[in-house]
């Protein structure tokens, strides 16, 4: 079920992010309409700020090994939650997170 989170913007304004609605206990009451929507406990900038320590320890791994990538691409599903901010999902079947790494050629030393 989906449900609309009303974002505030740290320079004004604010953001509708769709969500899923997945705290819903058996046999608990669900929402009929789509009414108001909930508003975030924090800011849109703070909930996306939440990944920055994430993203510099993925990219600080990468550019610190023997033989690091020409290109990296690190791909990660999200969830936006009124109460939470962001949370990690899946990405495909499997996986919380998909890195493709590519060399273009032999690294001259």
């Amino acid at each position: 079920m989906k449900d609309l989170v009303k974002f505030s913007l740290e320079s004004g304004g604010f953001v509708f992010i769709e969500t899923e609605v997945t705290d819903v206990e058996m046999g608990g009451l669900v929402k009929a309409g789509r009414g108001l929507p909930d508003e975030a406990a924090q800011s849109f900038e703070a909930a996306i700020n939440s990944l920055s320590p994430i993203a510099n320890t993925i990219v600080s791994k990468l550019i610190n090994i023997s033989n690091p990538p020409d290109e990296a691409a690190v791909e990660f599903g999200l969830t936006l939650k009124a109460d939470t901010g962001v949370i990690i999902t899946k990405v495909g079947a499997e996986a919380n997170f998909k890195i493709s790494l590519k060399w273009v050629g032999e690294k001259k030393g």
